[in-house]
C-alpha cells in the first residue's frame, strides 16, 4: 500500500481488510480501519448468486458504483436494475441489498460518515411498490449524465444534491493522456480507477494506478493525475463534503 505525501494512499485490488456477509464479500479500502480517513469510508464487495443481507445505516449517506455484472439493487424495498456505470443513492436509515443470478457483480461503495452503527437484516426488505405510490429516483446511469469539460479533461455527476445526496458527490471522470498542474481540494476523495494506467503524484512521492486500485486523498493535499498512456483513464470519485468536481485550486 504506498502511502505518499500528506497522508494519500494508493490502495491495491489485494490489499484491504476481507469481511462476509451473506453473499457479499466486501474489500474494505478506505476507512479508519484501513487508512485513517477523516470522513469518508470505501469499499469493494463481489456479490455472489442471491439476495445479499439488506444493510441499514442510520446516519450515514451511501453511494455505489457498479463497477461489473449486473443485478437488482433494492432500496427501502424498491427494486431497480442495475449494470456497469450505475449509481445508486442511499439515504441515511433506507436498507439496501443486491440480488444477482450471475455471481459476476462488483460493486464499489462509499459512506460517509463512516460505517459505526450499521445493521444487518436478513431476509432483506424486497416488497414491491403498492399501487399508485412513486417509486424514488434515487438510481442514475452514466450513460445518460452530461459530460462536463475541464481543461482537457471531463467530468459527468453521477450522486449528487440533484437527486438528494446532500452530503457527497459522486462523479465519473475521464483523463486523456496528458499531465495536470499539481493542485488541491478543499474535500476529503476516495477514488477507485475503473479503465487506464496513469501515475498519481502528492507532496513530492509518485505511485502508479492501474484497473482496480483505489485512492485516499484527504483535504488540503496537492496532487496531480497523469496518463502517460493512449489509453484514457475512467476514474470514479466521490468527495465530502458535495460540491463540483471541477473545484481545485492551483499551487
Amino acid at each position: 500500500m504506498p502511502t505518499l505525501g500528506g497522508g494519500c494512499r494508493v490502495i491495491e485490488p489485494n490489499e484491504g481488510q476481507i469481511s462476509r456477509e451473506g453473499t457479499r464479500r466486501r474489500r474494505w479500502t478506505v476507512g479508519a480501519a484501513v487508512v485513517a480517513a477523516r470522513d469518508i469510508e470505501q469499499s469493494v464487495s463481489q456479490f455472489d448468486k442471491g439476495l445479499s443481507p439488506g444493510q441499514i445505516n442510520p446516519t450515514s449517506e451511501e453511494v455505489h458504483y457498479v463497477s461489473a455484472g449486473s443485478g437488482t439493487c433494492y432500496v427501502d424495498g424498491y427494486g431497480y436494475q442495475v449494470k456497469i456505470g450505475s449509481a445508486v443513492y442511499v439515504a441515511p436509515g433506507k436498507e439496501c441489498c443486491f440480488d444477482t443470478l450471475t455471481g459476476d457483480l462488483e460493486v464499489v461503495s462509499v459512506c460517509c460518515p463512516q460505517i459505526r452503527d450499521s445493521r444487518f437484516d436478513l431476509p432483506a426488505n424486497t416488497c414491491p411498490a403498492a399501487p399508485g405510490e412513486t417509486k424514488p429516483e434515487v438510481v442514475v446511469h452514466q450513460d445518460n449524465r452530461k459530460s462536463i469539460p475541464t481543461g482537457d479533461r471531463w467530468f459527468k455527476l453521477l450522486v449528487d444534491k440533484g437527486i438528494g445526496c446532500q452530503h457527497v458527490t459522486q462523479f465519473l471522470g475521464h483523463i486523456p493522456k496528458s499531465e495536470a498542474p499539481a493542485h488541491h481540494h478543499t474535500y476529503e476523495e476516495a477514488i477507485y480507477i475503473v479503465e487506464g494506467r496513469g501515475v498519481l503524484w502528492a507532496n513530492g512521492k509518485e505511485a502508479s494506478v492501474a484497473p482496480g486500485s483505489c485512492i485516499y486523498l484527504p483535504r488540503q493535499v496537492k496532487h496531480s493525475m497523469k496518463n502517460l498512456e493512449d489509453t484514457p483513464i475512467r476514474l470514479m470519485g466521490v468527495f465530502h463534503p458535495s460540491g463540483s468536481p471541477a473545484t481545485s485550486y492551483d499551487e
